[in-house]
């Protein structure tokens, strides 16, 4: 049985989402997603998590955290769900909710920083250097303690599409991995 229980929080197209769970059929990750928590019940995500048999919890108004609760995850992962978290949620599961962001934080972060509007950013700014990064959540959009980064180099030709895809495939390479190392300080105590 695994040791480390996760929900997902995502509505969006489910690609984070997916690598993880790839991770954990695979037996890379001893970890067990037991929802996936979402707002929007037609997104790519349910999908996902149909796919890979969890169950759906459809969150509506201001309930997030009594689904939380009621679930008692030991990790909150967020991919691509794009409302702002509130300080009750954030007490509650403080040091327990994680997100990954699609540039090295704490540059091109922030509130309106997300998609591809952070890869224009990255472009516009002729930064060399580009990334992933997964951070605890809190408060403050993107500015929670960084847990785990991976660079991307910033090709001359590239467009906003090009760095996203290849900046999307480093999210896949690290988001899984910082959960199981999450796991570890957990439970090998």
């Amino acid at each position: 049985m695994p040791e480390l229980k996760f929900s997902m929080l995502s509505a969006g197209r489910g690609s984070n989402f997916e690598a993880i769970m790839r991770h954990v059929a695979a037996k890379d990750l001893d970890a067990e997603c037991i929802s996936l928590i979402t707002y929007a019940a037609d997104c790519k995500a349910v999908d996902v998590a149909k796919q890979y048999g969890v169950p759906v919890r459809l969150v509506k108004g201001d309930n997030l955290l009594e689904v939380l609760q009621s679930e008692n995850p030991d990790l909150v992962v967020m991919a691509g769900y794009m409302r702002k978290i509130s300080e009750k949620v954030l007490e509650h599961f403080e040091n327990k909710m994680i997100n990954i962001h699609p540039s090295l934080l704490p540059s091109f972060g922030g509130k309106g920083c997300y998609g591809i509007h952070v890869h224009k950013k990255a472009i516009e700014a002729g930064v060399k250097i580009t990334g992933a990064t997964v951070h605890f959540v809190s408060k403050d959009y993107d500015s929670g303690k960084i847990i785990a980064q991976s660079a991307v180099p910033v090709l001359p030709d590239d467009t906003p599409e090009s760095l996203a895809k290849r900046v999307l495939q480093e999210e896949h390479n690290i988001y899984w991995q910082a959960i199981r190392d999450f796991s570890k300080l957990q439970f090998d105590v």
